[in-house]
């Protein structure tokens, strides 16, 4: 949207086996499938999202890997799988070294992440964490009163 060229970049991508603390996040018990992946986002060649994914494969059907090494998670998701609810955390946060490394900047240099989470029903279908550089990106919120 800014008039920059777009690339994506699949970095990895995997079923989960076992951890705890990613299913936590997803709120998904450790029987369910899940898939996680993280990706990088360009603009112009410059990283503006690093994106770190994790995705119910039932709420899901279809998803793997394959699919996404061309045609980023969101995308893919939007065009084929139905959600009823959705939650956006933001907050500033320091980039740790292997986000930073990914963004191409010093670690702990500021970021604005978000922390967007999906339901269909009552069935979680995706959660994502979206690095962004601080110091390249604003949030803007245009509303009216409520009446």
């Amino acid at each position: 949207r800014s008039g920059g060229t777009y690339a994506y970049r699949l970095l990895e991508c995997r079923k989960l086996s076992g951890d705890p603390e990613r299913r936590e996040l997803l709120g998904v018990s450790s029987r369910t499938p899940t898939l996680w992946m993280r990706s990088l986002h360009l603009c112009n060649d410059e990283p503006f999202q690093l994106e770190e994914r994790l995705v119910n494969i039932e709420a899901a059907p279809g998803i793997t890997c394959h699919p996404l090494e061309t045609e980023g998670p969101g995308r893919w998701l939007l065009a084929r799988v139905p959600w009823t609810e959705a939650e956006h955390k933001i907050s500033a946060q320091e980039a740790p070294p292997e986000v930073a490394a990914e963004l191409r900047l010093r670690p702990r240099t500021a970021c604005l992440v978000v922390d967007r989470r999906t339901w269909n029903g009552t069935a979680p279908v995706t959660y994502a964490r979206m690095w962004h550089p601080g110091s390249r990106h604003n949030l803007v919120g245009h509303f009216g009163p409520s009446r």
